[in-house]
């Protein structure tokens, strides 16, 4: 894609002569009047390069890497550095030198001159080739790789209109003709594998690789004759050529065939194919093209511009069109020559518009012409540690890269403006606000400037900063200042930073600006002087109470001595008439790091900090809180809302659950009770919550304050008295009946009469001052006193609601007979009948209850009667495997002298023999019973008798119940229940004081003896 247009001239270019500075730095003056900001920073190279042109003028200059090599008109080539110095120096021509080149090593450099000679001369050798072509020669490249090929490769061109390949073969020199002009080949440019150079046919361009020209680009429409301008090429990289020649200006682009066939040349593209059956790979085209209203005397491209090198303006360009046609006088054209304009080094953007313009008066500029000056393009030099990592390669090479402008007396450096020229562009306007912005953007590796961070050193950001600073002091914004100098001073922990820092914060104190300053001190990095600190602190105690604590808060303790705060603090207090929470929140802060829990724990209590009590269980703190009763209840009101409301609207109960009392009662060993009830002496309704959670807690505690409690009680809560008069003994029953009289209490009084022993007292006050017959007759019942009783019915017969209340009431422990026989004859007595009605009632369902009752109780002894009956009725089941527990034989296997097995009810089982006395055994045989030898023998004889089977079964069950019952009367126990409960017995005595086991031993034997007569011993079972 191309595109076209006319740039409009430059307003410095339409300036008057008399306008225009004279020199570079009267260039620098004159643009610095303009409030837009150059972009490029010139510089005239000094060093001994003003000698060299005394006698000597330039012709040509290439700049490389590390030197600059200048061609002059006597023949010399000479090495300089960026600064100027000579390096080293050779006549290479015995006239004007045209062209220089050097390869991409810096190791070889080739010089062409109007003698016809080409000249490649080592610089680190003596290696020296000549070639004499015998006419003029105008341009010369050298390979790139010259220095690493065996081959010594260059090319030049001049008048004879060929482009000549010079290289080393293996059968000697060779000279090779690469392209024939109808006219001089005036520049050469060797990128790689390419060659660019410069005929009347155009611009060429070479692929050394294939060893074709890959493409011609001719020149525009309507520019001047090839021979009066010389052609500027410049390679931007690989890829892009740029071509400037008279008021035309272009970019090539090379790039790579899609097909691998023989492209067309293109008129509207201005596109030509290469040569050859095989063709290269690469194609050119024309992305950009524009026409100017100025000469081009060389280009390049600076980030995403153009930098165009210029001579004249439109009119020139007229003027010229006209002289070249003849149209102009000689006498105006010599007149011209002597007048020319300055130069000027344009920037166009990419949209073709200019965006920036300097005009360039160089040394005797008046007598110079386009084809005398140049530019020299340098490379940047690879600079990581300057460049931000997120930029792209083009920016980071741009960003360093230098521009050298030639004039045949004079070098001038060009250069990006870096972040140095730009803060010092700001600073002489007093921007310091933007120059400060810019560097810092720059140190985080953002902006334009990220590439340039190292060229400002952080003492002269320190420096700008302080300047600034100083600034906003001196107009009163001592706000800004401090801001400016929280960001530029330094924060390491040296002296010269601690100087700085400190004699700031003196300037604010001048000031009385000790506040504005005082957010930014350093506290963790570095560290000031004590005195500062507390200069600032006593500042900001008078004046900023807000900001006082929070730097008391947030400073580390090191930086100050916490105990003269603390002093000053509590002088402040004492003045202060709005600020005292915030003084008493920091005296509480301090007081915690001073560790004195005591006076920091009366702080807290008293600003309700959340959690405090908490750290007092945690932290062990009881000690610290022991005289601070009246406190921590006071906490625990402003917990449950009081403070600001009525004291009864929250239930006892809720507040003796508060935290604050629960940590008095609980702790009552490290708070003894003694002392809480002294400090609460003043808060009787404090102390009265207090108490009373201490009687729940555990009531011995407060029996020393049993009088004080029946006092509080009936002052705050009398419903809960006669609770507290009957479960407490430690109280005084005169004094509490002095207290209950005094407020009137009646039944309260009651109770305590009735403690006293004066319940005739009592009952009297519950009839005369209550007139409550429930509960006179509930009083009598609680005393069971007959005598009590009978003063009742005495006092009520004649008070119809009292007999009335005695018939219903009384119950048994009245006789409804004596009532009735008390009541006076003419007495009228309302609902009479009916309290007899349910006396009668009720004695007649007494009567069916007992009546039912025993019904029931001989039912239920039946009933559990015949369950024993069949119990014992059931048989038992024996093993056949079953052993004896005494002789530990099976029980199948009857020992000598045993006939039976005696079972018990505990389930133990064992031969008659292990557990009878033998004369009991012998007595119960069941021969003897049957006056027989043997149980065969009964047998027999029953046979005998009784012819029946089952008056035979009958009778050997009957002597073997018969058996039963003898055996029964001797009383047999089981030996191993017998030894488990003594043993059992033994451990139980164990534990026993003598004189108690033998009040046990007494009270077991008559119990025994008791069970003896009522019960029937354990009888065992024989199977």
């Amino acid at each position: 894609m191309s595109f076209e247009t006319n740039l409009p001239s430059s307003p410095n270019s339409q300036q008057q002569d008399s306008e225009r500075p004279q020199s570079i730095a009267d260039s620098a003056e004159y643009s610095d009047q303009e409030e837009e900001e150059p972009a490029l920073r010139y510089k005239r190279l000094g060093g001994n390069v003003h000698a060299l042109f005394e006698k000597d003028t330039a012709s040509t200059l290439i700049a490389a890497e590390r030197f600059l090599v200048l061609g002059t008109h006597w023949g010399n080539v000479i090495i300089i550095d960026f600064e100027g110095n000579e390096v080293k120096k050779w006549r290479a021509h015995s006239t004007s030198v045209n062209s220089v080149s050097v390869d991409i090593d810096n190791e070889y450099v080739a010089s062409a001159g109007d003698d016809g000679r080409v000249v490649v001369h080592g610089l680190y050798t003596d290696d020296v080739t000549i070639v004499n072509y015998s006419r003029p020669v105008k341009a010369v490249a050298l390979d790139p790789y010259y220095s690493r090929k065996a081959s010594r490769r260059f090319v030049s061109g001049g008048f004879a209109g060929q482009l000549i390949m010079y290289e080393k073969k293996w059968f000697g020199k060779s000279d090779s003709i690469l392209f024939t002009s109808t006219g001089p080949i005036q520049t050469i440019k060797w990128q790689e594998n390419l060659i660019a150079w410069a005929c009347d046919e155009g611009v060429q361009i070479y692929n050394t690789d294939r060893d074709a020209r890959i493409s011609q680009i001719a020149r525009p429409e309507g520019s001047p004759r090839p021979d009066l301008y010389l052609c500027r090429l410049h390679w931007k990289d690989d890829r892009t050529l740029l071509i400037g020649w008279a008021n035309f200006v272009q970019m090539v682009v090379l790039k790579e065939r899609l097909q691998h066939r023989e492209q067309q040349s293109s008129p509207a593209l201005g596109l030509v194919g290469g040569e050859g059956d095989s063709g290269p790979l690469l194609y050119a085209e024309v992305s950009v093209i524009f026409r100017t209203d100025f000469i081009v005397c060389g280009l390049a491209l600076h980030r995403d511009s153009f930098l165009v090198f210029t001579y004249g303006d439109h009119e020139m360009i007229e003027s010229m069109a006209a002289e070249n046609g003849g149209q102009v006088p000689k006498e105006e054209r010599q007149h011209r020559a002597r007048n020319a304009p300055p130069p000027e080094l344009r920037m166009i953007n990419w949209n073709i518009e200019e965006v920036s313009s300097d005009v360039l008066p160089l040394e005797g500029f008046q007598l110079l012409q386009p084809n005398d000056y140049g530019l020299a393009y340098c490379a940047a030099r690879a600079q990581s540690t300057s460049k931000p990592p997120d930029s792209d390669s083009s920016t980071k090479t741009s960003e360093a890269d230098a521009w050298f402008i030639l004039s045949p007396k004079q070098l001038v450096s060009v250069r990006p403006r870096g972040l140095a020229d730009h803060v010092q562009w700001l600073t002489e306007r007093d921007e310091y606000q933007q120059a400060l912005e810019a560097i810092e953007e720059a140190y985080r590796g953002e902006g334009q400037w990220a590439m340039c961070r190292d060229q400002i050193k952080e003492a002269e950001y320190q420096s700008i900063g302080q300047t600034y600073a100083q600034m906003l002091m001196d107009s009163g914004s001592s706000a800004e200042a401090a801001a400016i100098c929280a960001r530029v001073l330094p924060r390491t922990n040296t002296p010269e930073a601690t100087e700085a820092w400190e004699s700031w914060i003196f300037a604010f104190a001048e000031t009385s600006s000790l506040h504005e300053i005082a957010p930014f001190i350093p506290t963790d990095s570095m560290q000031l002087s004590s005195t500062v600190y507390e200069m600032v602190l006593a500042f900001l105690l008078t004046s900023d109470v807000a900001e006082f604590k929070r730097l008391i808060f947030t400073w580390p303790a090191s930086l100050f001595n916490a105990y003269s705060v603390v002093l000053a603090i509590e002088d402040q207090y004492q003045k202060s008439t709005t600020d005292k929470q915030s003084l008493k929140e920091i005296m509480a802060f301090l007081y915690d790091r001073l560790n004195q829990p005591s006076k920091s724990l009366r702080c807290h209590l008293e600003l309700y900090t959340p959690d405090i009590l908490g750290r007092v269980c945690r932290e062990n703190l009881f000690d610290a809180v022991r005289d601070k009763a009246e406190l921590v209840l006071q906490y625990d009101d402003h917990t449950l809302g009081l403070l600001d409301s009525n004291h009864s609207d929250v239930p006892l109960q809720t507040r003796c659950q508060a935290e604050g009392v629960q940590l008095l009662t609980d702790n009552a060993d490290a708070i003894p009770s003694s002392s809480v009830v002294k400090q609460l002496v003043n808060s009787p309704e404090h102390l009265h919550v207090y108490l009373h959670t201490l009687l729940a807690k555990d009531p011995h505690l407060g029996a020393p304050f049993a009088d004080l409690q029946v006092e509080l009680y009936a002052e705050y809560n009398p419903e809960r008295l006669l609770n507290f008069l009957r479960i407490s003994t430690y109280y005084s029953f005169e004094k509490a009946l002095e207290i209950c009289e005094e407020r009137g209490l009646v039944p309260e009084m009651v109770f305590i009469l009735g403690r006293m022993g004066d319940n005739h007292r009592a009952l009297m006050l519950i009839i005369d001052q209550l007139r409550d017959v429930p509960r006179a007759i509930e009083f009598a019942k609680e005393q069971n006193d007959p005598e009590l009783w009978n003063d009742l019915v005495m006092y009520s017969r004649d008070k119809p609601e009292f007999i009335i209340g005695l018939l219903e009431l009384g119950g048994t422990h009245t006789n409804p007979t004596k009532v009735i026989q008390n009541i006076p004859p003419e007495l009228n007595i309302p609902g009479i009948r009916r309290a007899l009605t349910n006396v009668l009632h009720d004695y007649h369902l007494q009567v069916e209850l007992c009546t039912d009752c025993n019904h029931v109780l001989d039912g239920d002894c039946k009933l559990l009667s015949d369950g024993l009956r069949r119990l014992q009725h059931q048989g038992m089941e024996v093993e056949s495997d079953q052993v004896c527990l005494v002789c530990q034989l099976p029980l199948e296997n009857m020992p000598e002298g045993s006939s039976n097995v005696l079972a018990f009810w505990c389930g133990h089982i064992y031969h008659d023999k292990c557990i009878l006395h033998p004369d009991v055994q012998r007595k119960t045989q069941i021969n003897s019973l049957g006056n027989s030898d043997s149980t065969d023998d009964l047998l027999k004889r029953s046979q005998r008798l009784v012819r029946s089977p089952a008056e035979q079964r009958r009778m050997l069950m009957q002597a073997k119940l018969d058996r039963t019952m003898m055996i029964r009367q001797y009383n047999p126990t089981c030996p191993v229940c017998v030894e488990y409960d003594q043993k059992k017995m033994q451990q139980t005595r164990s534990g026993w004081s003598p004189s108690e086991r033998k009040d046990r031993e007494q009270s077991n034997e008559s119990d025994n003896a008791e069970d003896l007569a009522e019960l029937p011993p354990m009888q065992a079972l024989t199977i």
